[in-house]
């Protein structure tokens, strides 16, 4: 009962409630990290400028990013490549990275079978699509930058926490519906994570149905 507690503890505080270094390392020590793994040149020339960019941009943090790497880099290439290409994609589509790169860390720090991290970055990214997508849909959210590059906006946050709240009903498996579940984490972080004036049209609409299109769709293998 205790763990089960302290789990729900660790999942009730939203996807960026993480452990940070201090001071955070400059960007530039991230990149210059990242330089020294032994990957496929090809992902390492594509994936280099749209790191930097994400980190310019808000999108990755230099705290998250460079453990992050660090971890990856003792890890067999073929898997550090994987995880890498998934990062790349989310950063591509413009979402915020720091939980999935954290998600990975702290599954290979816990020596969680490979399987297992890169089946719940899996379903961490496909949450983040499916929840920019539906939440798109109900016109809750305008497109975007859908890019690295582009400013950072509030609606970015919904979608993580959004996606977040999903996946994290998923691996909890709370008593609660999906639908109160997402409510109840939407309000906590209503007004501190989350400016009221982007998550109260989703509170205004959100139903047992709009969740389920994103729980549904996050078994769904997307790029």
């Amino acid at each position: 009962m205790r763990i089960r507690v302290l789990i729900l503890l660790v999942f009730a505080v939203g996807a960026i409630a993480q452990v940070t270094l201090s001071p955070p390392p400059a960007a530039g020590e991230v990149l210059d990290f990242f330089q020294t793994m032994v990957i496929s040149p090809d992902l390492k020339a594509k994936f280099a400028p749209v790191l930097a960019t994400g980190l310019s941009a808000g999108r990755a943090s230099s705290q998250y990013a460079l453990p992050f790497l660090q971890q990856l880099s003792v890890q067999p290439s073929a898997q550090a490549e994987e995880a890498l290409a998934v990062i790349h994609r989310a950063l591509e589509r413009g979402f915020i990275v720091d939980p999935l790169m954290n998600d990975v860390l702290k599954g290979l720090q816990m020596r969680q079978p490979w399987e297992r991290v890169k089946a719940n970055l899996g379903i961490r990214y496909n949450c983040l699509v499916a929840a920019q997508h539906v939440l798109l849909q109900y016109g809750i959210i305008g497109i975007g930058p859908q890019a690295p590059g582009g400013p950072l906006l509030p609606q970015d946050r919904l979608v993580l926490e959004t996606a977040w709240a999903v996946g994290d009903y998923y691996f909890v498996q709370p008593q609660e519906t999906l639908e109160a579940y997402v409510r109840s984490r939407l309000l906590k972080l209503r007004g501190s994570v989350l400016d009221p004036s982007v998550v109260d049209p989703l509170l205004a609409v959100l139903t047992q149905d709009l969740v389920q299109q994103i729980y549904q769709a996050m078994w769904i293998v997307v790029n």
